[in-house]
């Protein structure tokens, strides 16, 4: 073989190796590219996802957000209603007390009952007499609440006849109630609490607080 003719062999060899190298590179970028972009896809999809879940939890709260807004607004409608509202019981009785939602009249438990007992005295009757014509008339149908309270000293002279304070205090507000469904008041407009212990109107530190707080309070309910 002429020189001139392997020499021209060699360079077609080499450019022929060049071409194919240059055939591998050009794959590998595309394969590069394809892994590269199928990525960017993977991403932008997760990207995607979160967008709908941010979008979900933004109209979730925007819903939460609109029901607390009806919530208040339903609750200050009330708030308002209950303000405006006026009792319906008329004027209040001589020797009552006005409250929010009605009158009251306190009777010490010291004039209804002897110490540590539940019997109406004498003097405890013509005390609640007054008291039941002013049911009868003035507060005539309106709902009648009776409590029963105490002061904090816990049962000790009685133990036999109370298990303690709120025993006390129940039977007690049940001896008004009583009486006072003896006189004439419906039975059905009545309503007997015990209290016990608790809600003192003074201190406990002395005779007279502690007098204070033995009591039975009667309650009319005068508001709709």
């Amino acid at each position: 073989m002429k020189r001139g003719t392997m020499q021209g062999m060699l360079v077609l060899g080499a450019v022929g190796l060049a071409l194919l190298a240059g055939g591998c590179n050009e794959r590998e970028q595309i394969l590069a590219l394809q892994n590269k972009n199928e990525a960017l896809m993977e991403e932008n999809k997760n990207c995607r996802d979160q967008i709908i879940e941010l979008e979900r939890q933004n109209a979730q709260y925007k819903s939460d957000c609109d029901m607390k807004d009806q919530q208040l607004a339903t609750k200050n409608e009330e708030l308002a209603q209950l303000r405006a509202r006026k009792d319906t019981g008329g004027p209040t009785a001589s020797g009552w007390q006005r409250t929010t939602f009605g009158d009251k009249i306190a009777v010490g438990s010291d004039l209804l009952f002897a110490s540590g007992r539940a019997t109406l005295t004498s003097d405890g009757q013509r005390a609640l007499d007054p008291i039941v014509r002013d049911l009868q008339g003035q507060y005539r149908g309106l709902p009648i609440r009776v409590y029963g309270y105490t002061d904090s000293d816990p049962i000790k002279k009685t133990k036999n006849l109370w298990k303690d304070n709120l025993d006390l205090s129940a039977n007690r507000a049940m001896a008004v109630t009583r009486y006072l469904i003896s006189r004439g008041v419906p039975a059905q407009e009545i309503e007997t609490i015990a209290m016990g212990a608790t809600h003192f109107v003074s201190d406990n530190k002395s005779r007279d607080g502690k007098k204070k707080n033995r009591r039975v309070e009667i309650f009319v309910v005068k508001m709709n």
